[in-house]
């Protein structure tokens, strides 16, 4: 199969979308939701030769510049296999979702008539930008492309943030930026470090511990946004269009993880038990001010920070098990994150903006498809069967507890398995207070949408699909 397709559709549409979506106004974005639903099927097409062990490319010649020959290639292996796959679905899920969602919000925005309509192309086409964004970092071959890519994810989201978010939207929306773009300039200057000691470009040729391993370490670590490095989430996430939040939050800053894992991982065996450590202060940090959170999409920002951690962990291990831990978490958080985003957009809705938990009070009465989805999320996140979070925590812990050669290094892998009971704390109290507690009868809701209601139902499917068939990841990577 050629691969160029999984760039060329989003990239053809983005234009067309733009100048002729406003025709569309609101149904504009179910066309938008093809390119990412083709993304999608192509990818599940690629199964059958990923596992028989074969890896996809797809190659053309692009620019010869002072002598280095630049090709644009496109290629898919086991890793890349599972994240394309997430990054397309969820889109998929989130792009058919937000068509509601935005109709809301533009109106919100008090936009009407033509400005209306252009609302809606300008949203969409950046949309798909930022997956074209997604997609076509995590397929990339050498370092040019990657970072072209990487950088469209980062200009495409602060313009969905800076035009559609909330709350002070423009301030935040800058310092995303320059965080996200922190991240940027540390690869960026990494790759260039790279290419000066050895001469090449290729993804594939980050083997040997340099200053470029520390490099990215840093600018992924901080997309990433492990403890110290993550001020900006909670903000741009919390504040962005909801459809946003639920692909910032669990598909964009794992490419983070994705990027370690291919061009990193010397720098990471190096200070591999400061990073164990890193990632548990994450796990912890997160996870305690999520349990202290009392804004709902807030406390999943922190939650996806906790989340992170455990990602940081398995890299950390330096196992192969650990590394197939970090894909695994990967698919399942892009899943279960995207429900719990796209069921607080739901209440959101039905509650005129309410988004502060303490406000809410037993909804499950009156939205009990919207409580069940919120409850899956956040049991299959702590690692309950079943769904996917059970096998990925249980993977990337049995890997850092293999990768634990010193009783300081156990006793990290041991704090961060015991601190999986702080996202059962935060999930359940979330539960309690919006959906179990006494009823706020000034509370008026209004009936969820059941468009909005299906793409959540997708990924809860899916990540039940992936616990049952976990030979899904396993085989691909090369178990």
């Amino acid at each position: 199969m050629n691969l160029f397709y999984l760039v060329l559709i989003p990239l053809l549409s983005i234009p067309i979308i733009y100048f002729t979506g406003a025709r569309l106004n609101g149904k504009v974005g179910y066309a938008a939701a093809i390119a990412p639903l083709a993304g999608a099927a192509q990818t599940a097409l690629l199964y059958p030769s990923l596992l028989a062990g074969e890896k996809v490319v797809s190659e053309i010649g692009w620019i010869n510049y002072l002598g280095l020959d630049i090709n644009f290639n496109l290629s898919i292996d086991g890793i890349s296999l599972i994240y394309a796959l997430s990054i397309s679905s969820v889109s998929a899920a989130v792009c058919l979702y937000s068509v509601k969602y935005m109709d809301h919000r533009i109106s919100e925005l008090g936009l009407e008539g033509q400005e209306r309509m252009r609302a809606f192309s300008r949203f969409y086409a950046v949309y798909l930008v930022f997956y074209l964004g997604m997609i076509g970092a995590v397929i990339s071959t050498n370092v040019i492309q990657f970072y072209i890519f990487y950088e469209l994810i980062l200009i495409s989201t602060w313009l969905l943030i800076h035009m559609f978010g909330y709350g002070e939207k423009e301030r935040i929306a800058l310092v995303y930026f320059i965080w996200t773009h922190i991240s940027g300039m540390l690869v960026l200057i990494g790759f260039v470090y790279h290419y000066m000691e050895s001469g090449s470009i290729s993804i594939e040729s980050f083997q040997g511990l340099s200053v470029a391993s520390y490099l990215l370490v840093a600018g992924f670590c901080v997309k990433m946004a492990a403890f110290g490095l993550h001020t900006w989430l909670p903000l741009a996430h919390g504040e962005a269009p909801t459809p946003i939040s639920a692909l910032l939050s669990p598909v964009t800053i794992g490419i983070g993880a994705y990027g370690i894992l291919r061009m990193a991982l010397p720098a990471v065996a190096d200070l591999s038990i400061w990073i164990a450590l890193w990632a548990l202060v994450t796990i912890v940090y997160g996870g305690l001010v999520a349990l202290t959170e009392d804004d709902m999409k807030r406390l999943l920002a922190y939650s996806s920070i906790s989340h992170m951690g455990y990602m940081l962990l398995g890299i950390a291990s330096i196992t192969y098990v650990g590394s197939v831990g970090v894909v695994y978490h990967y698919l399942t958080h892009a899943f279960l994150k995207a429900v719990l985003f796209m069921t607080a957009g739901v209440l959101m809705m039905q509650l005129h903006g309410v988004r502060r938990v303490s406000m809410m009070g037993g909804l499950a009465a009156k939205t009990p498809v919207a409580a069940f989805f919120l409850a899956s999320g956040f049991l299959g996140l702590a690692g309950f069967p079943p769904f996917s979070g059970f096998n990925s925590k249980l993977i990337i812990l049995t890997g850092a507890f293999l990768g634990a050669g010193d009783p300081t290094y156990l006793a990290i892998v041991a704090g961060a398995a015991f601190s999986s009971i702080l996202t059962i704390a935060y999930g359940a109290e979330a539960i309690r207070k919006s959906m179990f507690g006494p009823a706020r009868d000034d509370l008026k809701m209004e009936k969820a949408e059941v468009t909005m209601l299906i793409p959540i139902a997708a990924m809860l499917i899916l990540s039940l699909v992936f616990f049952f068939l976990p030979w899904l990841v396993w085989v691909p990577l090369g178990g």
